[in-house]
Order: structure tokens, then C-alpha cells, then sequence
């Protein structure tokens, strides 16, 4: 794919939920239920089992954005914003050559799979660095070998959403104010805050659904990438 692929704000949170599920009954299926565990897992350690899953997190994120800010839990939100953004980014490094595999997808796949669902950590993996992701994802945008404005603005995404993670001062600093003059604990009353922010949750499900597109297309899944254009 060269470029972004152009998908419409009327791509709803059940839509997202449909194009993924059907990703997954057509890649990887259902995971078997492992007894002597008490779990469900993927026996198959697999890119396409990855892909699904880091998909199946960023719609679960994009449920709680828009529910925080709703209630206007923006800090919250926009800490669920940079998983989200997160999951989309590795989607796009895990498929920009496939079905290659470079050494530091190959790296990716084996730290995704080193913690199982049961909590034990089997083996400690080197994880794929961040910027080798974030460049990856820069080149697939732009179509290019490396666009550096391209880079460059998905790292500020990335950094500035790190500040709500990390609990920086400015971040937290961001609640308080209001008539109450307080640090608005049960969530920012203003309704005009809640408009302004839903902005960053329609552009968290726009580019979640560009990304499902995107595997589609390298999955060769004709008809999932066909239904993701009636919300272009």
C-alpha cells in the first residue's frame, strides 16, 4: 500500500468490532481452551496471530476512550490514545514486508509471545526498538523510503502521549480548573472540553480502521479491505 488509505468518520465502534472479528475467523480463528492452564491460547506463534490481537487491543482501547471521554477522563483517555496508537504502529512494522520477516519483526513476534496468559514469563526477549517501529510506519504512510515529516509528527503523538502515561506535571495539571476550581477527580465537566476531545477519538478509530484495511490488504482479504470502503 502506498499512502494513507482514506477511511470516513462514519466508522462506527460495532463496525470495528465486525471488520475485526472477521479478520480473525478468516487468519487465525479461535484459540483452543487450554485445560491444565484454565486459559484460552493461539498454540500458533504467528505474525497473523500478532496482527489480530494488537487489532482486537486498539478497538478494546477505543471502547474505553470514548467512554472516558464521555465522562471526561481525558488524562485516561489519552493514556489509552498512545496503546492505541501504539497497537496501529506495530501492525503497520509487522506488515510492511509481508509475508517477509526481518530479524527485528522475527525479535518482535518472540517478546510478544515470551509472557503467557497464565503470568509466567517463560523467557526475556529483546523487544524490536521503538524507532525501528515508528520508522516503519513512517515509510508505509508516505510511500516513501523515509519521510521525515512523517516520522517526525507520529513521533510527537508518541512522546507527547507518553507524558499521560508517565504522569507528568503539565498532564496532571491539565485536570484541575473549572467554576469547582479543583482537579475534577469523577472527571472535566465542560462540554465544549468533551466536543474537542471526541475529535481524538474519531481519529483513534480512523486510523484503527486504516489499519485493519491495511492488513487486509496484505492478507489478501478482498472482501474485509472491500468493506472498509464504504467508510471512506
Amino acid at each position: 500500500m502506498r499512502g494513507v488509505i482514506s477511511i470516513g468518520n462514519s466508522m462506527t465502534l460495532k463496525t470495528l468490532n465486525e471488520l475485526v472479528e472477521k479478520l480473525q475467523a478468516q487468519t487465525i480463528g479461535e484459540p483452543e481452551w487450554i485445560a491444565e492452564k484454565n486459559v484460552f491460547e493461539y498454540s500458533d506463534q504467528s505474525i497473523e496471530v500478532v496482527v489480530v490481537l494488537k487489532l482486537v487491543r486498539a478497538v478494546h482501547g477505543l471502547h474505553s476512550m470514548d467512554l472516558l471521554c464521555q465522562r471526561g477522563l481525558f488524562v485516561d483517555m489519552n493514556t489509552l490514545w498512545r496503546c492505541v496508537y501504539d497497537c496501529v504502529a506495530e501492525v503497520f512494522f509487522l506488515l510492511e514486508k509481508y509475508p517477509q520477516q526481518s530479524s527485528n519483526v522475527k525479535k518482535f513476534i518472540e517478546e510478544f509471545f515470551s509472557n503467557t496468559i497464565d503470568n509466567f514469563l517463560s523467557t526475556e526477549k529483546e523487544p524490536a526498538q521503538n524507532k525501528k517501529i515508528i520508522s516503519a510506519y513512517a515509510r508505509v504512510l508516505s510511500g516513501s523510503k523515509q519521510d521525515e515529516v512523517v516520522r517526525q509528527t507520529i513521533s510527537r503523538i508518541h512522546r507527547t502521549n507518553s507524558g499521560y502515561i508517565h504522569a507528568s506535571y503539565s498532564h496532571i495539571m491539565e485536570m484541575f480548573g473549572g467554576p469547582s476550581k479543583t482537579f475534577n477527580f469523577s472527571g472535566i465537566p465542560s462540554h465544549d472540553q468533551k466536543l474537542i476531545r471526541s475529535q481524538i477519538v474519531e481519529a483513534a478509530k480512523t486510523s484503527v480502521a486504516q489499519t485493519i484495511a491495511f492488513a487486509a490488504q496484505r492478507f489478501d482479504l478482498h472482501d474485509i479491505y472491500e468493506d472498509t470502503k464504504t467508510y471512506r
